[in-house]
């Protein structure tokens, strides 16, 4: 997959941007802190998603003072053929939202995934030692991209969630009966248990060689995995369902007291284990985030393997604490996908690399 256009309106910083991109396989924007170059990442992502990557609402994405935003790109695909995602989100009461694939309106999660990408941005940094929730929406933001059942659960389970949410507070404020809460569990734990059953596959395969990823990266660890923490023990949809199910009734009564549902994926946790040590609890900054460059790079052949179309890589900030060998491996790991790259200054790198210039008024001028 290669993006050649690229179309911002009102998104962040950038009132009006139009960038036609050359064949070179690495573009690297260079600018000051604050130009907009993370937010041309954002906008590139955003097309992959439908939705921030970084857990942003639209509202947070539309320029200040504006009443919409549009992204719009076009790529060629790895067989050729041409394919163009915009969406399209206003800043309203209503705050409606657009998604639209060869310029004919569709449902969000007909585009996602369509011009697919992964991500590397400062606040992944936080992955390990973070909350849960970013941890969770690493798995998703993958997942999302290559199984379209998989987002209608995520996406059932999230609406499902709201509405037994709010049947909890009127339970509790007597105005509707705990009977009636069997009505929601049900779809809420088989929607939940798609979810936990895909997430623990995707963990178990990434686990198979991570430890590989690490020692070519140059760290001496023996072992490397991915560590689920979830409520739930059956390994199959359907135990897990069973379990999730029996996790709502039990929590009723607590859940009715605490106006919030207890189980479920939305729940869970996972973690990277080495050598049988939690990551947190010993890594440096720095080989935290070559963890992260290795999980990137499963990222990006598990999309390739799963679509059958190289993924878009976006790189932000990636190489201010990286020494040279390491920049070079980075690279030549991602020669052969689309790379965009961002940073202060530009690092070395060979001729082939398309360098932009990003200004602090966010214009953005092809150097060479």
């Amino acid at each position: 997959m290669r993006l050649s256009h690229l179309v911002l309106e009102n998104f962040r910083n950038h009132r009006a941007l139009a960038l036609e991109i050359g064949d070179a396989p690495v573009h690297l924007f260079i600018g000051p802190n604050g130009a907009g170059k993370t937010n041309l990442l954002e906008a590139i992502a955003l097309l992959s998603l439908t939705k921030s990557c970084r857990g942003a609402e639209d509202d947070d994405l539309v320029m200040w003072e504006q009443p919409y935003l549009r992204v719009r790109g076009t790529a060629v695909a790895d067989d050729g053929g041409e394919r163009c995602v915009e969406v399209v989100a206003e800043r309203t009461p209503r705050r409606r939202k657009a998604t639209l694939l060869a310029d004919a309106r569709v449902p969000a999660g007909n585009v996602v995934g369509v011009l697919p990408s992964v991500a590397f941005l400062p606040e992944d940094l936080a992955l390990f030692r973070g909350p849960p929730m970013g941890r969770r929406r690493f798995l998703d933001q993958l997942l999302c991209q290559v199984d379209a059942e998989y987002l209608r659960s995520v996406v059932v389970y999230q609406r499902l969630l709201r509405q037994r949410g709010a049947l909890l507070k009127r339970i509790a404020a007597g105005d509707a009966r705990a009977e009636e809460l069997a009505v929601w569990d049900q779809p809420l734990a088989q929607a939940g248990a798609a979810i936990v059953a895909a997430r623990s596959a995707l963990l178990g395969t990434f686990s198979l060689t991570l430890a590989n990823e690490l020692r070519q990266l140059g760290l001496p660890w023996r072992d490397a995995r991915m560590v689920e923490e979830r409520q739930t023990q059956a390994g199959d949809a359907a135990g897990i369902e069973r379990e999730l199910l029996a996790l709502l009734v039990h929590h009723r009564p607590r859940d009715i007291a605490h106006g919030a549902t207890s189980a479920g994926p939305h729940r869970d946790d996972w973690n990277v284990h080495v050598d049988g040590r939690h990551l947190a609890t010993f890594a440096s900054r720095g080989q935290e985030r070559l963890v992260l460059l290795a999980l990137l790079a499963l990222e990006v052949a598990y999309l390739e393997l799963k679509r059958g179309e190289r993924p878009i890589v976006l790189l932000d900030d990636v190489f201010s604490e990286l020494d040279e060998r390491h920049q070079q491996h980075v690279l030549s790991a991602l020669g052969n996908h689309q790379t965009f790259l961002t940073a202060t200054h530009a690092p070395p790198v060979s001729s082939a690399v398309h360098v932009w210039d990003v200004g602090e008024q966010q214009e953005v001028a092809l150097r060479r």
